[in-house]
């Protein structure tokens, strides 16, 4: 199986974009890719940080809709 780097996809896409525009709405959606994959990192690591150093939190925690269905 062979995996998709995506760092190549955006280059090869840059390649073959021929407009300023082009360009400019690729630049755009790879920052906001990456941006998005950042938070994601970012935040579950958050809360696999404070499940081992505090559980103690996550004792009273409330997740949102979840907590309505009951």
């Amino acid at each position: 199986m062979k995996l998709l780097n995506p760092i190549l996809l955006i280059k090869e896409e840059l390649s073959e974009a021929t407009t300023f525009l082009q360009k400019s709405l690729i630049l755009f959606v790879s920052l906001w890719a990456a941006m998005l994959s950042t938070l994601v990192v970012l935040g579950l690591g958050t809360i696999f940080y404070e499940i081992i150093t505090n559980p103690s939190t996550f004792n009273n925690a409330t997740w949102g809709i979840f907590d309505t269905l009951g």
